[in-house]
């Protein structure tokens, strides 16, 4: 074997390994619907894998206590104790759409919808998942049990993906439903990209064998960049309050890391 190819073949495997290092055997449509306004210090084309969307008319509930400055709040995002961080975790957000405030939908709430639109299993950890193969999503409630059953992501995309299977649409209830449920669809809303064009939320969720769908909030006052500057000729006090901003909105963006990783398979630089 000459050498020309002995260097084809390394270079190859090497290729091959770096496509398929983590990720996914048979991936879903990754769309990310942002709670709120966009953070101007965001910039998407980090996560080139995912389908990141606004909704620039909700913001969370605020009480009239509410602290309106900055760096207290960053610091207590970036902690995780005070009434900012309870505020967060708990997400009451108002506006528009109506439709999420009207379903409650929060931070970290995921669900998995087949080429018809319909919900197929859902997650409420989606700020502590990995979004891997293993990653448990919850499928079925068990009535006589009073628990839920899961399946494992990857099962879930061999079954939608790979097989093309859909799930038995759900009857229709007497009652508008309080939230999105397993086998049902989700109602029209408009959600806006980063240049300020609008998208039907069906319009993104249907024709896919698979679409993973991750509401997510992310605070648009935080500063992601700054806190990782130098501190040199900054006052400390202001340094290391921009620290606490890009601390607390670290911590906020690590989902979309995670769906970088677990999906596609991509160690992105943070």
């Amino acid at each position: 074997m000459n050498i020309m190819k002995k260097v084809l073949i390394v270079l190859i495997a090497v290729l091959a390994t770096s496509l398929s290092f983590g990720q996914m055997k048979y991936q879903p449509k990754v769309v990310v619907i942002l709670l709120g306004s966009k953070n101007a210090t965001l910039d998407e084309s980090n996560f080139p894998d995912l389908h990141i969307y606004y909704t620039p008319e909700l913001s969370l509930k605020t009480s009239a206590k509410a602290s309106k400055n900055v760096n207290k709040n960053a610091w207590s995002s970036a902690l995780g104790v005070g009434r900012t961080a309870g505020k967060e975790s708990h997400d009451a957000y108002m506006g528009k759409p109506q439709e999420l405030v009207n379903k409650g939908v929060s931070s970290g709430t995921a669900f998995i919808f087949d080429k018809n639109g319909r919900v197929n299993a859902e997650t409420f950890n989606g700020k502590q998942e990995y979004f891997n193969t293993k990653t448990k999503f919850l499928v079925k409630f068990n009535k006589l049990k009073r628990s839920w059953e899961s399946e494992t992501f990857g099962d879930l995309m061999k079954s939608l993906v790979k097989k093309g299977n859909t799930i038995k649409p759900a009857k229709t209830p007497k009652k508008p439903l309080k939230k999105y449920a397993i086998g049902h669809g989700i109602n029209d809303f408009k959600v806006s990209d980063k240049d300020g064009n609008l998208h039907s939320i069906q319009s993104l969720v249907k024709g896919n064998p698979a679409t993973l769908v991750l509401f997510l909030y992310i605070n648009p006052e935080y500063d992601l960049n700054k806190g990782k500057e130098s501190g040199a000729d900054k006052k400390g006090k202001d340094y290391m309050n921009q620290v606490a901003q890009t601390m607390a909105a670290d911590k906020q963006i690590a989902p979309l890391y995670n769906l970088e990783k677990g999906i596609f398979g991509k160690r992105l630089d943070r």
